[in-house]
């Protein structure tokens, strides 16, 4: 269950009293990486696009000493993660080989990142979980030549580590909270709306890789949850947390399986431009997209590496013939896929009756259909 800044941006966006439209079930309004990561605070980001916003000279001033009275305590939470992140590169150093290890020292650095621009011809923005360290290397096995069993070490690991992650969240998700309120007070409507734009991406995650406990997570709100309710199921998750992180790698390879299939008979070009296509969440960056554009995101996140290239076979410029091949291909994955599919069914259903004794009989009817991921409406 994804929990932490991923709220707080909610509760930032209406502290600047900007209006939200309210996000569809399975679409998570987020702080950008670099935030949730406290690679930069939100004083930071303002002071950055300050020229941007139109901020007078009062205002600057006023951002730097909102700034100033935070660094202490921005700092110690940097220097927290940056010894987590060390932590978890002792642990899973231990499961790599010197090669790799060496490759996987640049991991466990926190960077700046420049925002991904939109992909070429309108495809969308796959990317990978990459908030630990753990799946950041797992996220480039490919490229690091993890082996199987190298890949369930490094989930084993990331279990270890997840509840140091999750409180270091929280921890920051208040910070951010405190920080945005300061904010507010020095910026106009206007430029509220503009830094709402600038400090906010939204995620859309497949929900074939989502837990019941994120699917009401993301419903919560038209479930009309009670902050006990919440808190009862999030106490809840931490049981099935390690199956469905393994689900989740085990489907990661096999949508990366796929991928390398159709490669085959793709283009160079082609290839470049799905590459990423093997994960499953995709990432709307504009604070102002519209519902074409969340609605295009929801829908190519399909189950399949086939069934998204087909979603996008005009913009690819897939011949008659590719595109047989890829239904091929398709076929030819299709038991696997069911197999996959049965048993994540069958650990929601174990999550489920697990939750049921928390919601009423009405949240109970609403959430009955979240076992099946085919249920989902595009």
């Amino acid at each position: 269950m994804r929990t932490g800044l991923r709220l707080s941006s909610v509760v930032f966006f209406a502290a600047i009293g900007v209006p939200q439209i309210a996000a569809r079930a399975d679409e998570e309004k987020a702080l950008r990486p670099e935030i949730e990561q406290m690679v930069q605070s939100l004083t930071e980001r303002v002071e950055a696009a300050a020229d941007k916003l139109g901020l007078s000279a009062e205002q600057r001033t006023k951002i730097r000493e909102i700034q100033a009275s935070r660094a202490d305590q921005r700092k110690a939470m940097r220097a927290e993660r940056r010894a987590l992140l060390q932590d978890e590169l002792k642990s899973i150093s231990e499961i790599l080989t010197p090669a790799q290890r060496e490759k996987v020292k640049d991991l466990a650095e926190d960077k700046l990142e420049t925002a991904k621009t939109a992909p070429r011809k309108g495809l969308p923005n796959f990317v990978a979980e990459r908030s630990t360290l753990a799946e950041r290397v797992e996220a480039d096995g490919n490229k690091l030549g993890l082996t199987d069993d190298q890949r369930k070490q490094i989930i084993a690991t990331l279990s270890t580590h997840a509840e140091r992650h999750a409180t270091l969240r929280a921890k920051c998700r208040d910070a951010c909270d405190d920080e945005s309120k300061a904010i507010a007070a020095v910026l106009t409507p206007e430029q509220k709306k503009k830094f709402l734009e600038d400090a906010e991406q939204r995620v859309v995650r497949a929900v074939a890789a989502k837990s019941v406990s994120d699917r009401i997570a993301s419903s919560g709100s038209e479930l009309g949850l009670t902050a006990d309710q919440r808190q009862q199921i999030a106490k809840s998750h931490p049981e099935y947390a390690a199956k469905y992180r393994e689900l989740r790698s085990d489907r990661r390879d096999l949508l990366r399986d796929e991928l390398k299939a159709i490669s085959a008979f793709l283009t160079p070009e082609q290839r470049d431009m799905v590459k990423d296509f093997s994960e499953d969440q995709v990432v709307i960056f504009e604070g102002s997209a519209t519902d074409r554009d969340r609605a295009e995101a929801m829908n190519a996140l399909k189950e399949t590496v086939s069934e998204r290239l087909e979603a996008v076979g005009d913009k690819l410029q897939l011949t008659a013939e590719q595109k047989g091949k890829i239904r091929d291909v398709r076929t030819s994955f299709a038991d696997r896929f069911k197999s996959q599919r049965d048993q994540r069914n069958a650990l929601r259903q174990q999550e489920l009756k697990a939750i049921s004794g928390i919601l009423t009989a009405d949240q109970r009817d609403k959430v009955k259909d979240y076992v099946d991921e085919r249920s989902q409406v595009l």
